[in-house]
């Protein structure tokens, strides 16, 4: 057998280093291909467990909403309570401080009334109570003084009059019932001593101020049969006719103190035109040529002398 050189074993040896290199690199090969197959089953696994971990979120978030909702649900008549309950609270609390505001309103009117009655009656009666009680000191003296006791019948008239403005209670609507009273005895004091028809007629009105209308029309319609051509008579039953409602009557009565005073001497014919223009306007009805042209010539020189006539009634 021949024996191997030195260069036969350097050879062999070449080669076995050139196979060890190459099985090495082919390990370092499978190493690496190893490797990267780890790290991209790694990240699959990385993006499984991510997208798993999404999923229970998105379902935990799903089922909290859900149960917030069931939640709502079940608390929503108590809220509708709680809402409605709030909102009937408010609602009569508003109301019930507009009950307050009313109830102060009306105090306050009713001290400002009461304020102004006391105020405006007392000072009706300090001017009339100086005008009034010369008089009577002067009637001490002379009893039959017709001037005199005719002054005391108009002025408690005209003192009733002013005074039935401030009249918001009994007590102060009686205190006025008594001053109309005091003018009926005195005109009554009067007729005992000279007859008058103006005296009569304004007698007559007192009654009717106190409530006494069928004295009033009495003594009125027993004027009209012995002066028929006194106006004022026949004006005071119009009047009297009308607030009792009586349209036909006022009318018939207005009509008659319009012919009774032709030359308006009383201010009776103005007067009657006046409301019998009013009546028919509050009926829708057309006046006649002559009241039209009476109405457009009133004055007030007629209206003055229909107050004066009654004793300053109207």
């Amino acid at each position: 057998m021949a024996e191997k050189g030195p260069g036969s074993t350097g050879r062999t040896q070449s080669k076995r280093l050139a196979r060890a290199k190459i099985k090495s690199n082919d390990n370092g090969i499978k190493s690496s291909k190893g490797h990267a197959a780890a790290e991209e089953r790694a990240k699959e696994i990385d993006a499984a467990e991510a997208k798993k971990a999404r999923r229970s979120k998105i379902t935990a978030i799903a089922v909290g909403a859900f149960a917030i909702i069931m939640a709502l649900s079940m608390m929503l008549p108590s809220f509708t309570y709680i809402f409605g309950n709030r909102q009937e609270t408010e609602q009569e609390a508003a109301q019930e401080t507009a009950e307050e505001k009313a109830k102060t309103e009306d105090a306050q009117a009713e001290e400002d009334a009461s304020e102004q009655t006391a105020t405006g009656m007392d000072a009706v009666d300090a001017n009339y109570k100086a005008v009034v009680d010369p008089l009577k000191a002067k009637l001490k003296e002379n009893p039959e003084d017709l001037a005199t006791i005719l002054n005391l019948g108009n002025d408690y008239m005209s003192w009733a009059g002013e005074a039935s403005a401030y009249a918001t209670d009994d007590e102060s609507a009686e205190h006025v019932n008594k001053l109309f009273e005091r003018a009926i005895k005195y005109f009554d004091q009067y007729l005992e001593l000279n007859d008058s028809s103006v005296v009569k007629t304004s007698r007559a009105m007192c009654y009717y101020s106190i409530g006494q209308t069928d004295v009033a029309l009495s003594e009125l319609e027993a004027l009209t049969e012995s002066a028929p051509d006194y106006g004022p008579a026949w004006a005071n039953i119009g009047i009297i006719r009308e607030s009792q409602g009586d349209q036909d009557a006022a009318k018939e009565a207005y009509n008659k103190a319009i012919e009774a005073d032709p030359d308006n001497e009383y201010g009776a014919k103005s007067y009657a035109n006046r409301r019998l223009a009013a009546m028919a306007a509050s009926q829708g009805e057309g006046l006649s040529d002559e009241t039209a042209e009476s109405v457009s010539d009133d004055t007030e020189t007629g209206a003055e002398a229909l107050e004066d006539a009654l004793g300053g009634n109207l």
